[in-house]
């Protein structure tokens, strides 16, 4: 079994690679930055939390959403906060896949390899493949024990790579909550079979797994690196009944801006994830939605709380890194929408907190934050080179409060995969935000809609400012801005051709 990627270059790793043993020793060749490093036993632990279709807004101490999450918001209470957290978007439907994809890596998934973040476009052989670095990967070679369970959405390469052991993995985009087929990993046994336990909730399933390492782990002499990463609140939402019943549909207030449908046509209006309610929306049926989705994001909340328990009871609490974020948003009948597939507030914007030694308590900043800026964040805080892969920005500094940004503008991309052979639903979108503003290009079939938001007046997108005279030139900035965001990152959406020409191939 091989555990190494196939194509190894100096500029994707800052550790030496003799014949093929990994050595501990980091050097400077191949890294965008430089770190004093400190004996492995002296770095903190870190240990990443992380759900799935979890908006910015789906949080209790938000104050924005009528959710109970009593555990996340007390880490909010004693980490640090990004108000302006995001995605930066993904090439079909299947949101999770690129954004997992993206956090591995510290990339943007248009300068990544389809087999990590579009399995299904690819034949079996190169499924999985990818020559770029992870952090769990990275972490491992330089000192780190490193563990994960939970879902795994790029397949099974880079847990092979990266991980010393995997409890409860499950493979996939989506499953069934209860009875989720799992399997363990270990370098030297390889994979188990698939198993599942038909009685338990899957966050509970992954928050056992991570209980049991805690509780097995007690080793001093290197810190742990552990990747727990849920299933849920993805549909099918059916979490423990308790946890519905703290949700009466008809008590459930819907958002401010729930449509009954949305107000022009853009790609994936009829995806599964829109399927799942009737067209147009009817309010009671979306109340029940939204119900649903509570009740699994104060499920899963609960068994956050248990893997907190635990790591406190190990005594390592205060010497490990605390990451909590989420893999992208969900509409729940906001713009008359019920999944992810645009690049609204509600589908690229996710809650990230950290907490840990000498990170302020009861903090909230409003820098621009990208998810994937969690593997250069991690590096600079832990005293480890960024590698030269990395293609984001560390907020470390933001974090130590020595600098306020770290970026001034941000773009976002989805579209419809370039491949679909349902061309009803080809389409897409392209944003970008500076400041309080937001643009957001729209083609499809020809057609190009301009949307402008101020978020700081407008969070919820309703009042369209781009027929506005008096801010034509506002618009013309952030579309120049756009336009140059998407040459810098390698973005190939040309925003002067028919659907960004991210269909030519389809066409042809």
């Amino acid at each position: 079994m091989n555990f190494l990627p196939l194509a190894l270059r100096l500029s994707d790793y800052c550790f030496r690679l003799p014949g093929l043993m990994l050595l501990a020793t980091v050097v400077a060749v191949g890294c965008r930055t430089t770190a004093e490093s400190s004996p492995p036993a002296e770095r903190p632990n870190v240990l990443i939390l992380f759900t799935d279709d979890q908006r910015y807004t789906a949080v209790g101490a938000q104050g924005i959403e009528e959710v109970a999450t009593p555990a996340t918001d007390g880490l909010m209470a004693e980490g640090t906060s990004f108000t302006n957290s995001y995605i930066l978007g993904a090439p079909h439907g299947a949101v999770c896949s690129p954004s997992r994809a993206m956090l591995m890596t510290g990339r943007h998934y248009f300068n990544l390899e389809l087999g990590v973040y579009a399995a299904f476009a690819v034949a079996d052989s190169l499924r999985g493949e990818s020559r770029y670095l992870t952090f769990p990967e990275y972490f491992k070679a330089n000192g780190y024990r490193t563990f994960a369970t939970g879902k795994q959405h790029n397949g099974r390469q880079w847990i092979e790579r990266g991980f010393e052991e995997g409890r409860a993995l499950f493979l996939g985009g989506m499953t069934t909550h209860f009875g989720t087929r799992v399997a363990d990993f270990a370098p030297g046994s390889g994979w188990s079979e698939p198993y599942a336990d038909e009685d338990k909730f899957s966050s509970e399933v992954f928050a056992d797994a991570a209980v049991d390492f805690l509780q097995r782990d007690t080793s001093d002499d290197a810190p742990f690196l552990m990747y727990v990463a849920f299933t849920a609140p993805h549909d099918p939402r059916t979490a423990p009944e308790a946890y519905h019943d703290s949700y009466p549909a008809a008590e459930t207030e819907l958002p401010v801006n729930f449509l009954e449908g949305h107000p022009f046509p853009i790609a994936d209006m009829k995806i599964r994830d829109e399927k799942l309610a009737a067209f147009p929306r009817r309010r009671e049926e979306v109340q029940q939605h939204l119900a649903d989705y509570y009740a699994m994001i104060t499920a899963t909340d609960a068994q956050i709380q248990r893997v907190l328990d635990a790591l406190e009871a190990s005594g390592q609490a205060d010497n490990t890194i605390v990451v909590f974020s989420s893999d992208n948003g969900l509409a729940v009948g906001q713009h008359g929408l019920l999944g992810k597939q645009s690049v609204y507030e509600h589908s690229v914007k996710v809650p990230l907190v950290f907490r840990g030694p000498g990170i302020p308590e009861n903090h909230r900043v409003d820098a621009l934050a990208y998810l994937h800026d969690v593997f250069p964040t991690l590096c600079e805080l832990i005293g480890l080179p960024v590698p030269e892969s990395v293609q984001t920005e560390s907020l470390a500094p933001v974090l130590k409060q020595q600098e306020a940004e770290v970026r001034e503008s941000m773009h976002y991309g989805y579209n419809a995969g370039p491949n679909d052979q349902r061309i009803d639903q080809r389409g897409a979108h392209r944003a970008v935000r500076q400041g309080d503003y937001k643009l957001i290009v729209s083609s499809k079939d020809g057609v190009v809609t301009h949307q402008l938001f101020n978020l700081a007046e407008d969070p919820w997108e309703m009042d369209d400012l781009s027929g506005n005279a008096e801010l034509e030139q506002k618009k013309a900035e952030l579309l120049a801005e756009l336009k140059s965001l998407i040459e810098q990152t390698g973005d190939p959406a040309e925003l002067d051709q028919d659907m960004f020409g991210l269909f030519a191939t389809a066409n042809q």
